[in-house]
């Protein structure tokens, strides 16, 4: 597994786990989502870019695709719509890093039942045709732009 892919979520981790619940459940005052529902968009996007995986294998679409470079991510300038909106419940700390562990080990899970999904090519909305087993930098530079996020969050509601 990719090592920023497993120090992105360390990282992600550490910056949860002393918040209280004021810090995780505030949104700045010009709106926007809190740190709680950022990390519930993690934890299901992760969960969603493995359906990816798991749909291209199931189409045994199988072939080569061009690495990408998917750094466009971190940049926060350029607006991404969240497929879907995370939900407004309240959450502490061990509830968000709960949601974040239970993502990771099917991760875990999916990748130790399927060893070969390097053979199989993802179609990917935003970045097209890519190697299966680039979704995980995907998913580590995805959460890199979301920690920059938590952290505006955090400064902003001080």
């Amino acid at each position: 597994m990719d090592q920023s892919f497993i120090q992105t979520r360390k990282t992600l981790i550490s910056l949860l786990k002393h918040l209280n619940d004021y810090e995780l459940n505030t949104a700045k005052k010009s709106g926007g989502w809190t740190v709680a529902q950022v990390v519930e968009h993690l934890a299901v996007a992760e969960v969603n870019f493995l359906g990816l995986v798991e749909k291209a294998m199931k189409q045994k679409h199988i072939g080569h695709a061009e690495e990408k470079d998917f750094s466009i991510l971190r940049d926060r300038s350029v607006k991404m719509k969240a497929q879907q909106e995370p939900s407004t419940v309240h959450r502490n700390a061990e509830d968000c890093i709960q949601m974040l562990q239970n993502s990771r080990k099917a991760t875990e899970a999916f990748l130790n039942e399927n060893k070969d999904i390097g053979r199989y090519v993802v179609s990917h909305p935003r970045f097209g045709d890519i190697p299966a087993y680039s979704i995980f930098t995907l998913i580590a530079e995805h959460e890199r732009r979301h920690i920059e996020q938590i952290e505006e969050i955090l400064e902003a509601i001080k």
